[in-house]
């Protein structure tokens, strides 16, 4: 019998649990570099519109790549079928990046938590009249809350408990995350000055994942790039 082939799908199958502590580092790093700054007291003349914008900007990147794996998977089908590509040998098998997915979201919310926690704890010092008076008074602000709030049930249900308690409700609401990358990009953009197009590159992104996925639904492609069971 031929030894199997020791690709990356192959590798990531059998050594997921490397491959998921690897993931999880990666994701984290931003925020330890964030508490290095801050233990080195580097964060610059104006430490909290850093901390802010470093945890907003990871929480929008955490979200854009979550919502990519799916549409990465489908473009990697399509292409393995031009190609007529072996089994093992092209990225749609590779299981590994829809079951990172879900790190991918959990960091997410990660990232969301700490700019929230940043704005609560230092710019309004935990007054809750602050709070709904800064909703009133900025555009940008109530959006961010929105986003956040939807964002909570997401993180609430993403175990394989929910996802078998709700059935197809499931995917229904983790549809979700589409809206809340808008409101995430709103809200950035609400909040720059005239002339600050950072988040110009998020808007392009998410409006080619959005057109990706529209077109996916239009072929009746929806099995593609789901959910598969924890190993």
């Amino acid at each position: 019998m031929d030894k199997p082939v020791a690709n990356l799908a192959w590798l990531a199958r059998h050594h997921f649990g490397k491959l998921r502590a690897a993931s999880f580092v990666v994701c984290a790093c931003p925020a330890l570099w964030l508490l290095g700054e801050w233990w080195a007291e580097a964060l610059g003349i104006n430490p909290l519109n850093r901390m802010l914008h470093f945890t907003g900007r990871w929480a929008l990147i955490m979200l854009t790549v979550t919502l990519a794996v799916t549409s990465v998977r489908r473009l990697s089908v399509r292409l393995s079928q031009v190609a007529h590509a072996r089994y093992g040998k092209r990225l749609a098998d590779w299981n590994w990046l829809i079951r990172l997915r879900r790190q991918f979201g959990l960091f997410t919310f990660f990232y969301a938590c700490l700019h929230l926690a940043v704005y609560v704890a230092f710019d309004v010092g935990l007054d809750i009249r602050s709070i709904r008076d800064d909703a009133l008074d900025r555009p940008f602000v109530l959006v961010g809350l929105a986003a956040f709030a939807l964002l909570v049930p997401l993180a609430a249900t993403s175990n394989q408990a929910a996802m078998r308690a709700m059935g197809r409700a499931w995917r229904r609401l983790h549809m979700l995350s589409y809206l809340i990358a808008v409101l995430g990009i709103v809200h950035f953009w609400l909040q720059a000055k005239v002339g600050d197009t950072r988040a110009m590159p998020y808007a392009l992104v998410l409006g080619v994942l959005l057109v990706s996925r529209l077109q996916a639904w239009r072929r009746g492609e929806r099995g593609l790039g789901g959910e598969v069971k924890e190993r």
